[in-house]
């Protein structure tokens, strides 16, 4: 028998690759769980076959043929690791694992691997001194609904094709009140962390997390959760409902795609949350300096702050926080580095203390609403790494908090009346029942619907 290993499994996203040569240089984190099983009858066969193609018939080859071992090796990336990695630590040779690669890349780009990503192997061992082992089979399944395989062919060559999943899905509904903070309490009826940042990413062009969530609040949403057989456990899909009920108001968003194939969420009058402009144009920026009057960090006197500040590690992301055209894009005193967008006749905004700009974004061009445009820096006259946000309302600057935007899109006449079939039937399905509290409430999709 083979000596057991194990491989790890942890956290953050591998880094991708763009050529095969370029897997070399990928480190990978040393742990296969190594477990001697029975192949396939499909895979079986396919091995005889290829094993009867051989020339090589010799007594002696065939005593080895007669010891061949063949086992399952189920691996899962760990942070750092590449795929060649992966395969030359399991006792693959470096020239089968790049045959397989190079047939693999055709299929998937192999830069969306992530941590955590479940390989499955079939190799045959022929004698229990050899030091490498042939690949037979390699299987992954890189998204939800779509399986991978590479065969070997040859001695030395591999086909690799897909194959769909059929997956049986239902929605989960959870519920909940605000302890210490949103967070803290969706994760405590054990949310998937990627339906969190979904609901983050909603409610977050709503509500400030900071100021407008307190103890005691509620809140209800409903995500798809997926089965996908003998494949792989549940999976989380996407976020289809929410509300957060907060002292004075409640704020209910459904998903909903319209017949010209824009995805989005909407309240039960049919305006999507969306707007014109984004509340938050930094991933992951926390508010750190508010409009109006304050004592400068580093002047140290007190004078009106024209925008909004939000800290963030240097290099971080800055969106756009609406489509429109580039109008500035340079060094600008105590600014520094600096961009300004026009987004129609009315507004405009401003994004100041840039470590760089993105490569593709010039004077001149035109953005999209959530395009990366530069990244958090410390240029200007700052204490820190942040950006500095401004909007402007008829050429003067206003409060990006407090200024009224209209929503990105207004459902109307049939497609209105769409909606709110397809709104009501998600509440019913999951479970829902809706206070009689205001318009903007469920009650309004039941009653209406």
């Amino acid at each position: 028998m083979m000596p057991t290993q194990v491989y790890g499994l942890t956290g953050f996203g591998v880094m991708g690759i763009t050529a095969i040569i370029m897997l070399l240089e990928w480190p990978f984190s040393r742990n296969p769980d190594i477990k001697e099983q029975n192949v396939s009858a499909s895979a079986a066969a396919f091995l005889d076959t290829d094993h009867a193609q051989r020339e090589d018939t010799s007594p002696e080859q065939t005593s080895i043929r007669q010891e061949a071992t063949k086992m399952t090796i189920p691996l899962v990336l760990a942070p750092g690791d590449t795929l060649l990695g992966v395969l030359t630590e399991a006792g693959i040779p470096t020239s089968e694992a790049y045959a397989a690669i190079n047939r693999l890349k055709g299929l998937i780009d192999l830069r969306t691997l992530k941590v955590g990503q479940r390989l499955d192997l079939i190799v045959s061992i022929v004698s229990e001194k050899a030091k490498e082992r042939r690949l037979e089979n390699l299987t992954l399944l890189p998204e939800t609904d779509r399986l991978i395989f590479v065969q070997r062919t040859s001695s030395n060559s591999f086909d690799a094709q897909t194959q769909q999943i059929k997956h049986s899905a239902r929605l989960i509904s959870v519920s909940g009140v605000v302890d210490t903070s949103l967070y803290e309490a969706v994760r405590k009826q054990e949310v998937p962390q990627s339906i969190l940042l979904q609901l983050y990413d909603v409610m977050g062009l709503a509500v400030d997390f900071q100021r407008d969530i307190r103890e005691g609040d509620r809140f209800a949403l409903g995500y798809e959760r997926f089965d996908d057989g003998d494949y792989e456990q549940a999976h989380p899909g996407k976020l289809s409902y929410v509300s957060v009920t907060l002292a004075d108001r409640k704020l209910s968003y459904f998903r909903y795609k319209t017949r010209e194939g824009f995805t989005g969420f909407f309240d039960a009058k049919g305006n999507s949350v969306q707007t014109n402009l984004i509340k938050t144009p930094v991933d992951g920026g926390q508010l750190s300096s508010l409009f109006g009057q304050r004592e400068h960090p580093v002047l140290g006197y007190t004078r009106m702050h024209k925008g909004l500040d939000f800290a963030a590690p240097r290099g971080t992301p800055v969106l756009a926080a609406g489509d429109g055209i580039v109008t500035q894009l340079k060094r600008k005193g105590s600014f520094g580095k600096y961009i300004s967008i026009r987004h129609d006749n009315r507004y405009s905004t401003a994004y100041a203390h840039l470590s760089k700009y993105k490569d593709n974004v010039e004077q001149g061009r035109r953005v999209r609403q959530g395009e990366v445009i530069g990244y958090v820096g410390a240029t200007g006259l700052v204490s820190g790494p942040n950006l500095h946000y401004e909007v402007m309302q008829d050429g003067k600057q206003v409060n990006p908090m407090t200024v009224e935007l209209s929503s990105r899109q207004i459902l109307t006449d049939d497609e209105l009346a769409r909606f709110r079939r397809t709104a009501k039937r998600l509440l019913q399905d999951l479970k829902i029942k809706a206070p009689k509290n205001t318009a903007q409430d469920e009650s309004y999709i039941l009653e209406e619907g």
